[in-house]
């Protein structure tokens, strides 16, 4: 079996089995849901280069999280009290 290049981290680009991977599928499954994945957002391959976009791939998975990092609190008020100089 050829070397598959895209499963460098220096690549940039992913073959099908390296985004199967990503996705934590095998090739094979990878292929059956494929079409339903990019119904909800999956990207496409490359036309080019026939490989998917990593960072593409990557933004795909993050945006189907549930679950926040980090959550932001807001504590305290934020409004600076003023002083109405003309009521003294």
């Amino acid at each position: 079996m050829p070397t598959d290049h895209t499963m460098s981290h220096i690549s940039l680009f992913g073959s099908v089995h390296w985004a199967a991977m990503r996705c934590g599928l095998s090739r094979d499954t990878f292929r059956k849901k494929r079409p339903q994945m990019e119904t909800d957002g999956f990207p496409i391959p490359d036309p080019i280069t026939g490989h998917y976009v990593k960072a593409d791939v990557d933004a795909w998975i993050n945006r189907r999280r549930q679950v926040a990092d980090e959550l932001k609190v807001v504590s305290g008020s934020t409004r600076k009290e003023e002083i109405n100089y003309d009521a003294l």
